[in-house]
Order: structure tokens, then C-alpha cells, then sequence
């Protein structure tokens, strides 16, 4: 990745040039008229104060486009993209291992607002952002995961081409109904030519006009905290896709475990409310003529939705899908290494009797916060050589509500490997999986024993049973 100007110096430039154009904006026009709408904004959006708490840090810095339009100069507005280089083995595993099971893993990376939109962009108001450069970036990332083995449709395609509808809301981070059918559209065209589709069960679909779509937009909300004012709601057409089958009697055939399985983000995730619903499983599942199982999910971050899947009753090892779409924006870089530890050994399941080299079962009363629950012990005369081991940790907890905790893993040389089990909210608890770690310091040394440390308390009963994989 690379910069092209420090964010110190692009901020103090850009605050500078948004601070004059308020001020133009604020003298230059009586009280009660708006040239352009630009008496709507103020002086507060250019405060880094502005954004230190609550659903603000992910408006840092708002920022005004043309035609109405807003932007956020961290995540819209950015030049930099792609996995560390440290974590472009781990992905390639990830791929790998979902390859032995027979899965194929392909990466749908969303492109950015300001990629997509750059015309919306005010010449004095880029915060830094640099076409090329981005661009260039992007393409790069892409080509990451094509060398880890991933299946990645050529997305800057729609880049250097945008539609001419528009791709994303103006003042919200999702894409519009007709974003999605574009991106679908490149998806699909980069998979039918993909052995993969030749072996997956067809299913004809057709896509109707459906509700009209109406966005208020999270960075209209957060021009309303800051300024009292906001550019109104955007209505853009919405769609809905369904079997082209439409005979009632073929409502109770007994329809076979669908082939492909979609990830993602919000901007994937099937809606109750219609007016949310961008129907971007709906365009995949008419392009691509087969059935998919929509596993995304709004507000789970980076790979919860991966989570949520892995850990399903959806999931079977014996049966795994054939295709696994991951819908992920291009913001998001593959670079925690805990994501990884998590979803190998998932991919894996819960090891075998025989499989399994240490074992325990505890009944808590409750869990208090940084309450030392020791789940795992290796010592004393029956003390097992873990030496370099390769292992997992599968944990199951009783009460799913015990999502946020520590697991501390103590070595014979001293070492302790301590991280942080954190899951949003809208995924499920209950299951976790933990792949010891592979860094040097813990390689030669023999594992003593597994603590856990709750950061959060729960009153009821709470049974958990502890596996240590080989």
C-alpha cells in the first residue's frame, strides 16, 4: 500500500479549505436563501471533536460533495487497500482449507464511494484522494486474493466504467438496488465461465420491479447531529427476485441443500423490510441460475457473517457447499489474525473422541468479570508433550449470551498467548473455535494450561465443555 501525503498534513489541508468554503458559504448569502444547499452545513462538520464518540467515528471527516452528495474522507475518501503482507499466507490457508472440503471461495470486493463516485467529488474538498493511486491500490488487492487461490470477479471493471445509474445512495454507506444488479452482473458473467458453476444444480429465476426504496442515509443522520439539517430522503426503485417456477403445487417439493452459500455484509443481507432489501442474492441467483442460502448479515463486521455460517446447522462437513461468495468492502483488508484462527479450525468442526487430547466439562453458577475459569490443565505426572503441536481449542458454552471474553493459553517457557473473544451482537454465541498459535515464541514449548477471563457477567447458570483438538 502507499501514501501519498501524511494524514496530519491532508487533514490540516482539507480542514483549511473546508473551514474558507464555510465561511463563503455562511457570509456570502442572506440568512434565508441557499445557494446550492451549502447553508445546510457548518462549521462543526471540519471539528475533529465532531467525531470522537458513538456512531460518529464512522462519519470521520463528513464531507460535501456536488449534487448533494456526502462523503467520509477516512473510508469514501481513501487511497489505501490490500492485506499486509504477514497476512497473505493466512488467507491463502483459509482458501486452501475450504478447497480440501470441496468448497471454492469467491470474493466479491465492493469498490468505495468515492472510487465509484468520483465525479460527486468538490475539486477543493478531495481530502487527498487520488484516482490513480486508489485505483491502482484496489487493483492490487484484488490481485492478492487471486494469488491465494480465491475466485475474484473483475470488479474495476465497474470502476473505470461506472453505470449510469447510480452505484451507491448519495448520503448512505450502501449501494442502491441497482448497484447491487451491476455488481451481480460482473459476478455472474466471471463465474459462468468458472468450472465451478458447470457442476451446480440449475434453478430458472426472474426478477420483478418491487417496493420503491427510500434512504434517509447514516451520513445524512450525522449531517443532522452536527449541523440540525439534512438533504432529505433519496428514492431510488427496489427489486425482488423469485423462482420463474411459480406453480403453487411445487411450494411442497422438497427442495434439495442449496450449492452455493452468501457472506457478507448489510449490503448483502436479505431484509424483512423490503425498503432494505438490495436484492443483491436475488440478481446473483437469476444470473447464475441456481438456488443460494444468504448467510449475510448487517451490523457483524468483517467475517461474522463467516461465523455465523461455519457455526450453523447449515454447515455440514460431510456436505459442504460448493461455492461460498464473500461479499466484503473494499475498506476491509483480511489483516486480523484472529479472524483466521477462527474460521480454519471451524471450517474443521468439532474434532473426534480419538482426535481429541485434552477434554474438560465445567458447571459455573454464573461468570463474573475477569473471573479466572481455568478450562484446560496440563500438568502434573500425567502431563502430555504438546510440544509444536498444531491444535485447536473447541469451546462450547451453554448460555450464548457469553459472547465477549479472554482465553489465556500458558506455556512451560514462560509465554502466555492472550486474545480477546469478541462477537457482535447479531452473531450467535455458544460455539467457539481457537487455533493455538503458530508464532515463534510458542513453537518449542509445551502448553500448561487454558484460562478464561470473562469481560462480561452473567447471572444464570453456565455449563461449558472444552475440547483440545490435535
Amino acid at each position: 500500500m502507499i501514501t501519498v501525503v501524511s494524514k496530519t498534513l491532508r487533514s490540516a489541508a482539507v480542514m483549511m479549505s473546508l473551514g474558507l468554503w464555510v465561511q463563503t458559504a455562511m457570509a456570502s448569502e442572506p440568512t434565508d436563501t441557499c445557494n446550492d444547499l451549502d447553508c445546510l452545513l457548518c462549521p462543526a462538520m471540519q471539528d475533529p471533536n465532531s467525531y470522537l464518540e458513538g456512531n460518529m467515528k464512522l462519519m470521520n471527516q463528513l464531507t460535501p460533495g456536488t449534487d448533494r452528495w456526502l462523503f467520509r474522507s477516512d473510508v469514501d475518501l481513501t487511497n489505501e487497500f490490500g492485506m499486509p503482507a504477514s497476512m497473505q499466507p493466512e488467507f491463502a490457508r483459509l482458501v486452501q482449507a475450504f478447497s480440501a472440503q470441496g468448497t471454492q471461495l469467491a470474493m466479491v470486493v465492493q469498490p468505495t464511494r468515492g472510487l465509484m463516485h468520483r465525479d460527486k467529488l468538490r475539486p477543493d474538498l478531495t481530502q487527498g484522494f487520488d484516482y490513480p493511486l486508489a485505483a491502482g491500490n484496489l487493483r492490487a488487492y484484488l490481485q492478492q486474493l487471486r494469488d491465494a487461490g480465491a475466485i475474484v470477479p473483475d470488479i474495476m471493471q465497474l470502476v473505470e466504467n461506472p453505470p449510469a445509474e447510480e452505484y451507491f445512495f448519495r448520503r448512505d454507506h450502501h449501494w442502491t438496488s441497482a448497484g447491487a444488479r451491476a455488481t451481480a452482473r460482473v459476478v455472474a458473467d466471471h463465474l459462468l465461465q468458472h468450472p465451478v458453476h458447470a457442476g451446480l444444480t440449475s434453478k430458472a429465476y426472474r426478477t420483478e420491479e418491487g417496493m420503491t426504496q427510500f434512504k434517509d442515509g447514516t451520513m445524512n443522520l450525522a449531517l443532522y447531529s452536527l449541523c440540525g439539517n439534512n438533504y432529505g430522503f433519496q428514492y431510488v426503485p427496489g427489486y425482488l427476485t423469485v423462482p420463474e417456477n411459480s406453480d403453487v403445487s411445487a411450494l411442497f417439493d422438497e427442495e434439495p441443500e442449496p450449492e452455493v452459500i452468501l457472506v457478507g455484509t448489510s449490503n448483502s443481507a436479505s431484509r424483512d423490510e423490503e425498503s432494505k432489501q438490495f436484492n443483491f442474492d436475488g440478481f446473483l441467483k437469476e444470473y447464475l441460475s441456481v438456488d443460494l442460502l444468504n448467510f449475510a448479515m448487517p451490523g457483524a463486521g468483517e467475517y461474522g457473517a463467516m461465523v455465523e455460517y461455519l457455526h450453523s446447522d447449515s454447515y455440514a462437513i460431510d456436505a459442504p457447499p460448493k461455492l461460498i461468495v464473500w461479499e466484503l468492502p473494499a475498506n476491509y483488508q483480511l489483516a486480523d489474525p484472529l479472524m483466521y484462527r477462527q474460521l480454519l479450525p471451524a471450517i474443521e468442526g468439532q474434532c473426534s473422541d480419538t482426535d481429541t487430547l485434552l477434554s474438560n466439562r465445567l458447571e459455573k453458577p454464573g461468570v463474573q468479570i475477569n473471573e479466572r475459569i481455568e478450562l484446560l490443565s496440563n500438568t502434573g505426572t500425567e502431563r502430555l508433550d504438546l510440544t509444536g503441536h498444531d491444535g485447536y481449542l473447541d469451546i462450547r458454552v451453554s448460555n450464548g449470551n457469553l459472547k465477549h471474553f479472554y482465553l489465556i493459553v500458558y506455556y512451560d517457557n514462560g509465554m502466555r498467548d492472550k486474545v480477546w473473544i469478541r462477537r457482535e451482537a447479531i452473531v450467535s454465541g455458544g460455539q467457539y473455535y481457537l487455533e493455538l498459535s503458530r508464532a515463534p515464541e510458542f513453537r518449542n514449548a509445551n502448553l500448561l494450561s487454558v484460562f478464561m477471563e470473562p469481560s462480561e457477567a452473567l447471572q444464570a447458570p453456565t455449563s461449558l465443555e472444552v475440547r483440545l483438538c490435535r
